[in-house]
């Protein structure tokens, strides 16, 4: 592969989730390809940290202790317009109405069930595989 052929990867990513076990992972993932990584734990921190920096990417966790994720996301899209957004989720797709229909309605730009392999949160960022919006 040649250095053009490689996907793009942000300079910023923000990971918001409350499992702290969760961001570890994400944070690990995405410093490896080269990543500056925000981990935040709450939906009032995710609008904090999206008002002082802008991220091109975020991962949102869809259930969060202070704000539904899918809300969350109506916010940081309100605030930054262009950024993607990758839900995640321990509830698969099928399984919860709401996120599929935001799916369907490009509300998101894409869904990682948990748990998820790190080739998947790469190719989320890389806008090569899940990071698309998909039913």
């Amino acid at each position: 592969m040649t250095a053009s052929a490689i996907p793009p990867v942000p300079e910023t990513v923000l990971v918001v989730d409350d499992d702290q076990d969760m961001c570890w992972v994400l944070e690990l993932a995405l410093v490896g390809i080269g990543c500056a990584v925000t981990t935040v734990g709450s939906a009032r921190r995710a609008i904090s940290s999206v008002t002082e920096h802008p991220f091109p990417i975020a991962f949102v966790d869809a259930r969060l202790p202070d704000m539904d994720g899918l809300r969350l996301i109506e916010e940081l899209r309100r605030l930054q317009p262009a950024m993607r957004i990758i839900l995640i989720s321990g509830y698969y797709i099928e399984d919860d109405m709401r996120i599929s229909e935001a799916v369907r309605a490009c509300e998101i730009d894409g869904f990682l069930a948990k748990p998820f392999q790190v080739s998947a949160v790469v190719a989320a960022v890389t806008g090569m595989g899940n990071g698309h919006c998909h039913p």
